[in-house]
């Protein structure tokens, strides 16, 4: 169970720290990237205003105040931009092609690159590392600004911040699995002790119990049965059965037994062991209804099948009404089993009733033991179920029927 919650602890923790630097690292380089398509179709836009050219003034460059403002654009623009333009038809043939800007673009070039785009439809996008913007207008023109550079940078350092992420990440992980084994070591000492002392009180209370109910016996022999030695049985009887279910629970939760898994008839099983509870609820003045779909084979332990659906079958006994009838129903589900045991009881609350599932919890204020019940053979079920790697849920759809339900692997 240690164990368990440790390696959960560590995801939750590695799962939050992932999000969190994939969500920083995210926005930096979204942030970046935008800058980069930004600045790029301010300057075509700027060069579309002006027939493919910067808006000289004489011979001093000045960029827009906004612009400036908002991209830093220096003095030196003019003569830093690689591009070139090309001019269309209306049909979209490339008639004339301006690459005085570019060097690594020849005419030919030009022309594929301006084809290719008219091509894809769009007005403006990227075409290999060039920014383009497709003015269709009263002379057509396609404008194309080298991002190379730009682009450069940016995938160094998409590269760096994933080298760097992963670097990080195992580094956090490391120093996770180290400390969280020290946090938990306190943890797992009183969680062994805790273990260890039911374990040991389970053994110590066999011997005064067997000697209570033995001397009951004696006095039953000597001045015959009358109510107190009928109470000191019953109570000796609840009594072993409660150290017996603790013993069986807390040898589970250690993970023993691993090796008594098979493979079974599960439907075999699960038939066997409800039977005999259809006379037991007859006798009570209720009625049993058991649907096992045949030949439904899986692994499991066949003892704790058995003691899943005796421990589910005496709980739904106790606490159903008089005259009413209890539901099992067991069935495939894809790569798992179903077993399903529904009855009509008194007033729950609607919806998740998986706290029934907690060692001594009772749906009454006061505790009481009228039925028999030792508060903990729900969470020896849950145990059993999740033994077979699954799980195990209770709840009700209005309040008057509940349904205890547990799907495990085949």
């Amino acid at each position: 169970m240690i164990k368990n919650l440790r390696k959960k602890f560590i995801l939750v923790s590695m799962c939050s720290m992932l999000v969190v630097l994939l969500g920083i690292i995210g926005g930096i380089l979204t942030a970046g990237y935008r800058r980069i398509t930004g600045r790029a179709d301010h300057v075509l836009q700027m060069l579309a205003e002006n027939n493919g050219e910067f808006p000289f003034k004489g011979m001093e460059w000045k960029p827009p105040e906004k612009t400036q403002k908002d991209f830093h654009l220096s003095l030196e623009l003019p003569y830093e931009t690689r591009y070139f333009s090309v001019s269309y038809d209306s049909r979209g043939t490339v008639l004339e092609t301006h690459t005085g800007n570019v060097a690594a673009v020849q005419e030919d070039d030009a022309v594929k690159y301006g084809e290719a785009v008219w091509r894809k439809g769009k007005t403006k996008g990227f075409y290999a590392n060039y920014r383009y913007l497709i003015q269709k207008e009263t002379e057509p023109m396609g404008i194309f600004v080298d991002c190379s550079q730009e682009l450069d940078n940016f995938y160094a350092l998409l590269r760096a911040s994933l080298f760097l992420s992963f670097l990080g990440s195992s580094m956090v992980l490391l120093l996770v699995l180290f400390f969280s084994k020290r946090v938990f070591r306190p943890v797992a000492v009183s969680y062994e002790k805790q273990k260890q002392f039911i374990t040991d009180a389970g053994h110590e209370l066999k011997t005064p119990l067997t000697i209570i109910d033995a001397n009951t016996e004696v006095l039953e022999m000597m001045e015959g049965e009358n109510e107190w030695t009928v109470s000191i049985r019953k109570q000796v009887k609840r009594l072993t059965r409660l150290t017996q279910q603790m013993v069986a629970l807390t040898r589970m939760e250690e993970g023993s037994g691993e090796e008594e898994m098979c493979i079974l008839n599960l439907s075999q099983v699960i038939q066997e062991a409800a039977e005999p509870f259809c006379q037991v609820a007859e006798n009570e003045g209720k009625s049993l209804s058991i649907f096992v779909e045949p030949r439904i084979q899986g692994k499991g332990n066949e003892m704790q099948l058995y003691q899943l659906v005796s421990l589910l079958l005496d709980n739904a006994l106790k606490y159903s009404l008089p005259e009413s009838s209890i539901n099992l129903t067991f069935r495939k589900k894809g790569k798992r089993a179903e077993l399903m045991i529904s009855n009509e009881t008194d007033m729950v609350p609607k919806g998740n009733l998986d706290i029934l599932f907690e060692r001594f919890y009772r749906t009454d204020a006061s505790r009481n033991s009228e039925t028999g019940g030792s508060g903990i053979g729900l969470s020896v079920a849950r145990a059993i179920v999740q033994r077979h790697r699954g799980r195990i849920q209770a709840s009700s759809s209005d309040g008057r029927h509940i349904a205890v339900t547990a799907i495990w692997e085949r």
